[in-house]
């Protein structure tokens, strides 16, 4: 092969060198972005179970569920003449 084709050939590998720094270049930066964006996602998601595990605490006390038993299911405790002790029978 002649000096100018390996010229040209070289020049080439780096003309086409130069071109896969640049693609794989701009697939780092959109990777990047897609990694903060992922970021932000998380956090938002971490964000929004401690919240559900709060609400979550806060729905199941029993002073809570105690009034909303009384005020949306009209339900009271038992006075003493309505309440009935069951004793189970030994199997023995």
């Amino acid at each position: 092969m002649s000096k100018a084709r390996w010229v040209a050939l070289l020049w080439l590998a780096v003309v086409a060198s130069a071109l896969a720094v640049v693609v794989v270049g701009q697939q780092c930066r959109a990777l990047v972005a897609r990694l903060a964006a992922l970021e932000q996602e998380e956090h938002r998601l971490q964000m929004a179970w401690a919240q559900y595990l709060l609400e979550q605490s806060a729905l199941a006390s029993l002073p809570l569920v105690e009034e909303r038993a009384r005020r949306e299911l009209g339900m009271r405790p038992p006075r003493p003449d309505e309440l009935v002790i069951v004793v189970a029978e030994s199997t023995r």
